[in-house]
């Protein structure tokens, strides 16, 4: 068995280790990031800070609260420049080694600078982040050992609706997390056939990933995904802001997966389908992730019966993984050995 393999079909254990830690944490995390706080910067590289952008959105999105993501290597290169971001922020790092270079210099600046609340989210125990923080968070077991994330980066993003969702006192978000969680090992089995066979017998040489909102992070980790495990180019956009350039490049040796956002608004669902429509008529191969029961269809359809649109993000990456995992082995791509890539940058 591959590495990356086995990292991504034994994900549900270690997200919820992952929930059961954070629950445990709960007390503490609330009093650490609930009001009167009203400033986070989410700081990551690479796939974190994919997910980063996530977290952002998710904290952005409630009252009277401002939120961002910078990437590491972004505020290194000029620490001015982002001054006003940072002022008076509670800043959150997520690393899964705790040892990116970009991440460690960024840290001991934000140190050198002021009194800023460090927070570092790593899968890493006792590492060069923790010692540069005020509170740490560690996730041993959902550390990948292969170079391309796939079990981290699913747990980055569940922790990051728990957090939010911590702040306010969601918890029927919460409970959404836990089902979603609970699903998972049942879900990658399910799916895996129907989407070793979408490998084999689909020819795509480029695949682009569709979703708005709280997705926005975990899309774009989706079309990396395909980039890095079996070497074909992945590109992620807003749904409906695809039409405005990009879509121009869909054919039929597109891969498109279109995350469809649950409404009661028949034009708004309209909206969504007409575009779906569009996609269909380039003659590439779909797959839509989509409320459950819903008329929405694709070549694989995956069925989401959650009340809340940041946990179609959990079903949505282990699809991606799975099917960017099948064509590599169909393309006779080792998904453990990309080649020009390390599990992470040390400059």
């Amino acid at each position: 068995m591959y590495l990356t393999e086995k990292e991504i079909f034994s994900q549900q254990e270690a997200l919820e280790k992952t929930f059961d830690s954070v629950m445990k944490e709960r007390s503490k995390l609330a009093d650490f990031f609930a009001p009167p706080r009203r400033r986070y910067v989410f700081f990551g590289c690479g796939s974190s800070y994919m997910i980063a952008k996530s977290a952002a959105k998710m904290f952005a999105l409630k009252p009277n609260v401002n939120a961002y993501a910078i990437a590491g290597g972004d505020y290194l290169l000029d620490p001015d420049l982002h001054q006003p971001l940072v002022e008076n922020a509670v800043i959150v790092f997520l690393s899964r080694s705790g040892s990116t270079s970009e991440i460690i210099r960024a840290a001991e600046e934000l140190r050198k600078r002021g009194n800023n609340p460090l927070v570092s989210i790593t899968m890493r125990d006792k590492s060069a982040l923790e010692d540069l923080s005020d509170y740490t968070l560690t996730f041993p077991w959902a550390f990948d050992e292969s170079v391309c994330q796939t079990r981290t980066v699913t747990n980055f993003y569940a922790l990051q609706i728990l957090l939010s969702s911590i702040y306010d006192g969601n918890q029927d978000q919460i409970d959404d997390v836990s089902k979603a969680i609970s699903t998972v090992s049942s879900l990658l089995n399910k799916w895996r056939p129907s989407l070793a066979e979408i490998a084999r017998e689909k020819t795509f040489s480029d695949v682009v990933v569709l979703a708005d909102g709280v997705l926005c992070g975990i899309a774009e980790e989706a079309s990396l995904a395909f980039t890095e495990i079996c070497l074909i180019s992945g590109k992620y956009f807003n749904v409906l802001d695809y039409r405005h350039g990009p879509k121009v490049l869909n054919s039929p040796s597109t891969l498109t997966i279109i995350a469809i956002q649950p409404t009661d608004q028949p034009d708004k669902t309209k909206l969504q389908s007409d575009l779906l429509n569009d996609i269909k008529a380039c003659g590439g191969t779909t797959i839509v992730i989509r409320p459950a029961n819903t008329d929405f269809t694709g070549d694989f359809t995956v069925d989401c019966d959650f009340t809340f649109f940041p946990a179609y993000g959990i079903a949505l990456i282990c699809a991606a993984q799975i099917l960017a995992f099948e064509k590599a082995i169909t393309g006779g791509i080792n998904p453990d050995k990309p080649s020009g890539l390390t599990a992470w940058i040390s400059l």
